[in-house]
């Protein structure tokens, strides 16, 4: 009788647990027009005037993307802080550029600036606001970071319609 209340507990608790991470799945996929047009601009951004599609592809799995080798995205285990300071500082070493103004003009950016990095300086991307950069992170955090490898409805989803593109992923 006891192994038959243990397992009772054991399988309301279970259904509890999951009945609230159904619930956190649900209210995360509804998002409030706000949230919806940040994910918008920050996907242009990423698609278009920072052009990050251009290394770690549309989809944000990196390996050798159209621009050379990018770290992926989607296996990332930064946080939105690390993110965002990658996107304004650039990474030293490698060809991911900066995109804030006024990184290495002093210290901000790990403690270095461009004359102390001399040739081992990240290249120049295009400038973003802060409002940018914080659209583009929450973005790549709600489509990419964290996800598993993109489907043929992210990729319709990215390009805005059945493409050319999205065909080898078709099912």
């Amino acid at each position: 009788m006891k192994k038959i209340g243990k397992l009772i507990i054991t399988v309301m608790a279970l259904a509890a647990y999951l009945t609230a991470a159904s619930g956190t799945a649900r209210a995360q996929a509804t998002l409030s027009p706000e949230e919806a047009r940040t994910l918008e601009y920050g996907k242009e951004i990423y698609k278009i005037k920072a052009n990050c599609q251009f290394c770690h592809k549309w989809d944000a799995s990196g390996d050798t993307g159209y621009g050379g080798i990018a770290l992926s995205l989607r296996k990332s285990a930064l946080t939105q802080e690390q993110f965002i300071e990658v996107v304004k500082c650039g990474r030293p070493l490698t060809g991911m550029p900066y995109h804030d103004r006024f990184s290495y003009t002093d210290k901000r950016c790990y403690g270095m600036t461009l004359g102390e990095l001399g040739k081992d300086a990240p290249p120049m991307g295009e400038f973003l606001s802060a409002r940018e950069i914080d659209a583009v992170v929450k973005y790549l955090f709600a489509k990419a970071v964290g996800h598993g490898p993109a489907t043929y409805e992210d990729c319709v989803e990215f390009w805005g319609r059945d493409t050319r593109q999205c065909e080898p992923m078709k099912k």
